[in-house]
C-alpha cells in the first residue's frame, strides 16, 4: 500500500443522527465507529483504509455538525469536522430521508460550498418506497439528485461505491504492490488519564478532542504517522472502566471498541494517573492486555503534578508500585507529562523494542539448557502432593508468545511451578513487556537429558 497520508480522503459529513457512522461501517464492512440511537455519539474523526475496486482511499467519519451548540466539546467537534473537510479530496453529505430537508442540512450545504470540493449527496434511511419519494426535496441543497441508501438493510451501498469511484477518477492511481509495515500502538487507560493528550503531543497537533470531562473519546481513533522512516498507527481509545461504573449504552460499545483495539494492536501503552497510582481498573485493563498477548508499556502520566509529592523520587514511586503489585515488574515503566510533552516522544524507541521482542524465537536446545540447572520439580510443594516430572520445553508461537512444557502428569503442576518457569524464562530471554503463555502438555516421551 502506498503511504497512507498520500491517499485521497473521503469525508462523511452531516447533521447529528443521520447515519454517518452507520454508512462508514457499511463501507468499511466492519463495526469500527460506535453507532447508537443517541445524537452526538461520534465526536472525533474516525479514519480507516478501504478499497474501492483496486483503488485505496482513506475514509473519514465525522461528528454531527451543530452550529448552535457552543459547548466546549461541541466546538472541538466542529473543529474536527472543519479539519476533515479541509483535508478531503471529496465529501459525502448524508441526510435523513425520513426527517426530510431541515435548516441544519441547508446550513451544512452552504458550509460545504465554501470548501469548493466535489460533494456526493446521500439520503439514508430510505427503507421503503414511500420514503424514497420524499428525497426530491433535497435538490434544493444544490448537489444534484440524492443517492438513496439504507444502512440498516445495506441497500444502495454498491451503487454508492460505484458513484464514489466516478468522483475520484481524476485522482485515481494504481496502489503500490509493496505493503508498508505499520506498527500499531493502542493507547489505553481509565477515563481522563490523558490518552487523547498523549496522542496529540505525539503528533504535535490536535488530532483528537481533549476535555476534562471523562468519556470524551467514544470511538477508537486510528491516526497514521511517520517518524525516522518508520510507519505507525496510533489508536486512541475510550476510557475503560469496570462494568459496574457503566451508565450508558454508548459506553458499552466504546469499551468494546477499546478492547478490539488492544486485540489488533502490536503494542499497548497503558497510561496511569500519577496521583492515583495503580487502581483496580488499571489492573483489569492489564488483565485484558495479557489475555490477548499484546506487548505493553506502562506510562505514568501527570508526573509534573505528582513529582515531589511526599518527597518520592521516580525510583521510590516505582518501587512502591511493584511492592504492592508485583506483576507490574514484568513491564517497562516510564514517567511522562502529556501537558508539557516531557518524555512523551521517548516512548517510541521503547515501543519499537517491545515490537521486536514479540518476534523473538528461542531455540528448543537453548530453552532446555535453561532448565537443566533450574529444574521446576525442585520447587517446594505441599506434602502428599505428587511431584511432576518435567521433560522438555519448546516455544510454540510468537505474537502472542507461547511456550509448551511437556510433563508426565499435567495435573500435578501447581501455580508455584508456573511462576518459577515464567521467572526463569524472563531472566534468560528478552521478554520485558511481553505477556507470555505457558501451556502444560502431557508427554509419554522418554527425556533425553535429565533437567
Amino acid at each position: 500500500m502506498k503511504n497512507y497520508n498520500s491517499l485521497p480522503a473521503i469525508s462523511i459529513v452531516g447533521r447529528p443522527n443521520v447515519g454517518k457512522s452507520s454508512l462508514f461501517n457499511c463501507l468499511l464492512k466492519e463495526r469500527r465507529a460506535v453507532v447508537v440511537e443517541q445524537s452526538g455519539t461520534t465526536r472525533d474523526r474516525v479514519e480507516a483504509f478501504i478499497h474501492l475496486d483496486k483503488l485505496g482511499v482513506k475514509l473519514v467519519d465525522t461528528g454531527g455538525y451543530h452550529s448552535r451548540d457552543k459547548g466546549h466539546i461541541s466546538l472541538e467537534v466542529q473543529q474536527q469536522i472543519f479539519s476533515a473537510m479541509d483535508e478531503a479530496a471529496f465529501m459525502v453529505m448524508v441526510v435523513d430521508a425520513k426527517s426530510g430537508l431541515t435548516p441544519a442540512d441547508e446550513e451544512i450545504a452552504a458550509l460545504l460550498r465554501k470548501f469548493d470540493k466535489p460533494v456526493l449527496l446521500v439520503a439514508n434511511k430510505t427503507d421503503n418506497d414511500k420514503v424514497k419519494n420524499n428525497i426530491v426535496e433535497f435538490y434544493e441543497l444544490g448537489f444534484g439528485e440524492a443517492l438513496a441508501v439504507s444502512c440498516l438493510h445495506r441497500r444502495g451501498i454498491r451503487s454508492l461505491k460505484n458513484n464514489l469511484l466516478k468522483f475520484i477518477g481524476d485522482v485515481k492511481e494504481e496502489p503500490e504492490k509493496k505493503d508498508l509495515k505499520y506498527l500499531k500502538i493502542a493507547i489505553v487507560g481509565r477515563p481522563n488519564v490523558g490518552k487523547s493528550s498523549f496522542v496529540n503531543k505525539m503528533l504535535t497537533r490536535n488530532r483528537v478532542i481533549v476535555s476534562d470531562t471523562p468519556g470524551t473519546t467514544r470511538d477508537s481513533i486510528d491516526t497514521h504517522f511517520s517518524c525516522d522512516g518508520d510507519e505507525y498507527i496510533l489508536i486512541d481509545t475510550a476510557g475503560m472502566r469496570h462494568r459496574r461504573k457503566i451508565r450508558a449504552a454508548v459506553d458499552v460499545y466504546s469499551i468494546m471498541r477499546a478492547k478490539g483495539s488492544i486485540e489488533r494492536a502490536d503494542v499497548a501503552i497503558l497510561l496511569i494517573d500519577a496521583a492515583d497510582g495503580v487502581t483496580k481498573d488499571d489492573l483489569g485493563i492489564l488483565d485484558f492486555i495479557e489475555e490477548k498477548g499484546t506487548a505493553c508499556l506502562i506510562l505514568v502520566n501527570k508526573w509534573d503534578l505528582a513529582e515531589g509529592v511526599d518527597d518520592l523520587t521516580r525510583e521510590e514511586y516505582e518501587k512502591e508500585i511493584v511492592a504492592e503489585y508485583n506483576r507490574i515488574s514484568k513491564y517497562p515503566l516510564s514517567f511522562i507529562s502529556c501537558k508539557t510533552g516531557k518524555d512523551v516522544l521517548t516512548s517510541l524507541p521503547m515501543v519499537k523494542l517491545l515490537d521486536a521482542n514479540l518476534d523473538h524465537k528461542a531455540s528448543t536446545p537453548f530453552l532446555n539448557k535453561i532448565f537443566e540447572k533450574n529444574n521446576p520439580s525442585k520447587v517446594s510443594i505441599p506434602r502428599r502432593k505428587k511431584r511432576p516430572n518435567f521433560l522438555y520445553i519448546l516455544q510454540s508461537s510468537t505474537r502472542p508468545v507461547e511456550f509448551r512444557f511437556f510433563v508426565n502428569d499435567p495435573s500435578s503442576v501447581l501455580p508455584a511451578h508456573m511462576s518459577y518457569i515464567e521467572n526463569k524464562l524472563r531472566e534468560n530471554l528478552p521478554l520485558s513487556g511481553i505477556p507470555i503463555k505457558i501451556r502444560i502438555r502431557k508427554s509419554r516421551r522418554v527425556k533425553l537429558k535429565k533437567i
